[in-house]
């Protein structure tokens, strides 16, 4: 199969590379620049269609066999049932005596969040109510799939009428869509698939997985369709690992599985193994770019323990459209949330609390970290993910503000944001069976528990120790020896 890649150039010229002297004509450079680009897209198109007209016959192709293979499981596993309290003295491995607040109730938060919706109209468009952000996605009706088998013929013949249909507007709605709302991967795939359950009805399973799949791929990114228990599936490769998902493994490149029916791992999964040629890209679960959002979309909320400990009565906020996304957001490996953005409107009334309280007590550095280490202690509800969701499910930095409720995970994801980012300290993360805590480099005179890491000493900091000072270990954890990962 042709695996050429296309590299379309559509960008606006820059005017001073193009107008050959102040003298030309204005008109005749716009009609310069219209018919250059006018060309440009014509080419586009033509290599558009001798690409998908080549995997159209490719998918016609026999497939191949794949063995499915279970979800992968968290490597860390079920955190404790209940929080652990520090037991020593209050000033032991170096407190430096800073005030311990009181444990406050967290009042009860409704976990109620209305689905991502979309709706055919009757004027060729589906209107998308992506978590409360709305748009308008063309539908033209020659992008109708009728009924497909699934197998190599079906696919074949749903990829010549898609690719013969008047796709582009579709196409170029969705990235304009990622555009305007920064849209990471995984939110652009999801509101691809809620256009094609609002185009086809329940049944029609196979039109929607195919049409998922070409939308993807003239997006650039790999996606095949796989056949298994007679109906199409969807197979997406990730940058990341993803855990409680079941996947099947081509050479070095691992596709999970998107399924509308519950498969049957004694069943044999067939599919292709060479992707649509201009497809490049593997989807990408962190979030590089926040989901921007009006001034309208974000909730204040105030957390009791948070500003009793902070001495002040503030309210936080939250972006609602994202903490609604990422409530089924698929699991990843942990870097996957310390990677990711935090929302610029949070980050900003996090920060600027904490930082007035650390310049109004006057705290060098290492006081700084044991204050944030209390306030990230004390300041939620401790609860367990199947508590919560009755799954596991590690919490984005917004999510723990928006329930008021986490765990260790959780914990030391926001801990290291504010270290890092605010006090401009190297963490590192802990990592034990059942447990995370924390390491920041600390000066050699401050006292307590440590790991050397690549020539930097890290000093324990757990965030899920209740009470504990800088440097005291879990006694359950005092001889394990931990894996350390830089966040």
């Amino acid at each position: 199969m042709l695996k050429k890649k296309y590299i379309v150039a559509l960008a606006i010229l820059s005017a001073c590379a193009v107008i050959q002297s102040p003298a030309q004509n204005k008109r005749d450079y716009y009609k310069e620049f219209y018919e250059q680009r006018t060309s440009e897209i014509n080419k586009f198109k033509d290599e558009m269609a001798r690409a998908n007209a080549e995997f159209s016959d490719y998918l016609r192709q026999a497939w191949q066999e794949f063995l499915v293979k279970a979800g992968r499981v968290d490597p860390i596993g079920p955190v404790p049932d209940e929080p652990v309290y520090y037991e020593g003295a209050p000033d032991e491995h170096a407190s430096h005596g800073l005030p311990s607040a009181g444990r406050l109730v967290v009042p009860a938060v409704s976990r109620t969040m209305p689905a991502v919706s979309a709706g055919l109209l009757e004027d060729g468009a589906v209107a998308i109510d992506f978590y409360g952000l709305r748009g308008y996605i063309p539908f033209d009706e020659s992008m109708r799939l009728p009924r497909i088998m699934a197998s190599e013929r079906g696919a074949s013949e749903g990829w010549n009428v898609l690719s013969g249909s008047d796709y582009m507007p579709t196409v170029e709605a969705f990235a304009a869509m990622r555009e305007r709302y920064s849209l990471s991967d995984w939110a652009l795939y999801t509101a691809i698939k809620e256009f094609t359950d609002a185009v086809y009805i329940q049944e029609y399973v196979n039109e929607k997985v195919l049409t998922q799949m070409f939308i993807l791929s003239q997006m650039k990114y790999k996606a095949r369709v796989g056949s298994a228990g007679g109906e199409l599936i969807l197979l997406l490769p990730f940058s990341e690992q993803i855990y409680q998902m079941p996947y099947i493994s081509d050479a070095d490149e691992d596709f999970y599985i998107f399924s509308y029916s519950r498969l049957n791992s004694q069943e044999p999964l067939y599919t292709f193994a060479e992707d649509f040629s201009i497809a490049d890209q593997v989807m990408n679960l962190v979030i590089d770019r926040q989901m921007e959002v009006g001034e309208e979309n974000y909730q204040p909320k105030t957390l009791t323990d948070w500003n009793a400990i902070l001495e002040e009565s503030a309210a936080l906020p939250l972006n609602i459209p994202y903490v609604r996304f990422t409530l089924n957001y698929p699991q990843s490996d942990l870097l996957t949330y310390h990677k990711s953005a935090v929302d610029e409107a949070l980050q900003k009334a996090v920060f600027t609390q904490i930082r007035y309280r650390i310049l109004k007590d006057g705290m060098d550095k290492v006081q700084a970290v044991a204050f944030v280490l209390g306030l990230i202690q004390k300041g939620f509800e401790y609860k367990t993910d199947y508590e919560m969701f009755g799954r596991s499910k590690p919490l984005f930095v917004e999510e723990s503000f928006y329930y008021g409720s986490n765990n260790c995970k959780d914990r030391v994801l926001i801990f290291s944001w504010i270290v890092k980012d605010l006090l401009g300290l190297d963490a590192v993360m802990f990592s034990y069976p059942g447990h995370v805590s924390c390491g920041v480099a600390l000066p050699d005179d401050v006292a307590g528990d440590s790991y050397q890491y690549e020539g930097v000493r890290y000093v324990m900091c757990d965030p899920t120790y209740i009470g504990a000072p800088i440097g005291a270990t879990m006694p359950k954890y005092r001889d394990v020896e931990p894996q350390i990962v830089r966040l």
